[in-house]
């Protein structure tokens, strides 16, 4: 695989001066709507794009995937809410260009204790990078790197978490490129209730983390070097060579383009014009 860009330490000062001056401003849209308050601990239940280019990356991902967006906020502090039809499914918020260059996107797991959660990570050898705080209209947050590095947000959900569906356009499945493959899997089975899964005939060690019977995310070493750990967002399409070629034309980078020996052609990798991987695959099951 090839890429041109990773994420830098100096991302860690523009997140906390972001999330220290919105959490207070702004009223966030609720993860859940139903009628009953329900938790999936260990679920991914929300994304958030972090770029030097807001308003590039709005553009991009309409073009891509028909995203819409509602904005909170003004100015420099501005979040932008992403809808797919009318269900909200994240937020893209701005980091300063002079101080990182480059986007990621953001997923946040769902915890039944945001403070134990953040303890258990500095436990274990990971950094917090922005302290438990109440966020309006969304519950209890903190951002940490977890001891390989890779960025994370633990949540406790006011709302509850929403309903796990795979929908055209939106969020499939999560998957960590980790630098010590067995050590994230035990750092992670210590944080949420999972059971892991060897999937073989793999060319590559890979392991399913599952809760219960219900398969949540995958975990990997990593496969580019020099670039720290990382979790990869996947979105499901109907055509992943369509949208690849999209995305290129609107200045994107193919870190993996589809191949017929990696999952039978149906997923890319993906940069987008701010540097922030993301994957897509067609997804029929």
């Amino acid at each position: 695989m090839k890429t041109n860009r990773i994420l830098i330490p100096g991302a860690a000062l523009s997140l906390f001066l972001f999330f220290s001056l919105s959490c207070s401003n702004i009223e966030y849209p609720a993860l859940s709507s139903n009628d009953s308050i329900e938790y999936n601990h260990g679920q991914f239940v929300w994304h958030d794009l972090i770029t030097p280019n807001p308003e590039q990356a709005k553009d991009f991902y309409t073009q891509l995937f028909g995203w819409t967006y509602k904005t909170l906020g003004e100015g420099d502090m501005a979040y932008h809410v992403i809808y797919n039809g009318d269900k909200a499914i994240g937020g893209i918020f701005p980091l300063n260009v002079k101080t990182h260059p480059t986007g990621e996107w953001l997923s946040s797991v769902s915890v039944p204790d945001v403070d134990k959660a953040v303890a258990y990570n500095i436990q274990k050898g990971g950094k917090t990078l922005f302290k438990p705080s109440n966020f309006k209209g969304r519950g209890r947050s903190a951002l940490v790197q977890d001891p390989e590095g890779a960025y994370i947000s633990f949540i406790r959900s006011e709302s509850g978490d929403p309903e796990f569906k795979i929908a055209e356009n939106s969020w499939l499945w999560m998957e960590l490129w980790t630098s010590d493959l067995q050590g994230s899997i035990a750092y992670y089975k210590g944080l949420a209730p999972y059971k892991t899964e060897e999937v073989k005939g793999d060319k590559v060690p890979y392991f399913l983390m599952k809760v219960e019977d219900t398969k949540i995310c995958g975990m990997m070493k990593n496969p580019v070097e020099n670039m720290r750990s990382a979790w990869l967002p996947y979105i499901k399409v109907k055509d992943v060579e369509q949208v690849s070629s999209t995305a290129t034309s609107l200045g994107a980078v193919l870190m993996l383009e589809p191949r017929d020996d990696v999952r039978d052609g149906s997923v890319a990798i993906i940069q987008d014009p701010n540097g922030a991987p993301f994957a897509v695959q067609i997804w029929n099951k």
